[in-house]
């Protein structure tokens, strides 16, 4: 082998080797990036792009309720006569949350307030569906589809929040991230021995949140109307 064929060579592997290292570097940056982009991004949206997004978050966990009570109903087994209509269904644990809305003042103000009824009815959710995924899991004949969408629920129901509270300190800077909301009581009745009792606490645990999941839309799509266009539309 001659000297030039081995210069040649030590050359191209030097080359492949430098290659290698800014790929490495370049695929540790690309993957690193958008994360945090997209923090960036999602702190620096105008208020209307994060009302815009809250909807559209509420609409989609609205749409998932929906979905998981249907499948319940259609593919869970239960013995007949469980879910006869006559049975009276438990109070919801958020049926206490709200916030007196002044009757005069500028739309802002009534949206402040709509916007804080609406973020404690969130937080009042935040430790149900946090517990509910796990209860199904060891439900017997619970589907995977049950499952899938409770932990999506709760995931957009953790996104929706932090929207929500980003939107507050836009209209309202330095107000204090406390807030007043009902405890839930239910986990000991998913957690029962008793078969049928367990399942009637799971179908009155996904009739409030369907309800509460319309009502967080409702208040979402009143309060757009409210600080972008001035109007109760």
């Amino acid at each position: 082998m001659n000297e030039s064929h081995v210069s040649f060579c030590f050359y191209l592997a030097g080359t492949l080797l430098m290659l290698t290292v800014l790929n490495l570097l370049l695929w540790e940056r690309a993957a690193s990036v958008p994360m945090h982009a997209s923090l960036i991004d999602h702190d620096m949206m105008s208020l209307k792009d994060l009302l815009d997004h809250a909807v559209t978050l509420s609409y989609n966990i609205t749409e998932l309720t929906t979905e998981i009570q249907r499948i319940f109903l259609e593919d869970v087994q239960y013995t007949p006569g469980r879910w006869f209509p006559e049975r009276e269904l438990t109070g919801c644990h958020t049926s206490a949350v709200s916030v007196s809305i002044p009757k005069d003042g500028a739309q802002q103000i009534h949206g402040v307030f709509l916007l804080k009824e609406t973020i404690s009815l969130l937080e009042a959710w935040k430790y149900p569906l946090h517990h509910i995924a796990t209860v199904l899991s060891h439900m017997e004949d619970a589907p995977n589809d049950i499952i899938s969408r409770a932990k999506n629920i709760e995931a957009k129901t953790k996104e929706l929040l932090a929207d929500l509270k980003r939107i507050l300190s836009k209209i309202q800077p330095g107000f204090p991230e406390s807030y007043a909301y009902p405890t839930w009581n239910g986990l000991a009745s998913l957690q029962s021995p008793d078969e049928e009792t367990r399942f009637f606490a799971l179908y009155n645990f996904l009739h409030c949140l369907t309800k509460d999941s319309r009502k967080v839309h409702s208040n979402l799509k009143l309060l757009q109307c409210q600080l972008l266009y001035q109007t109760d539309c």
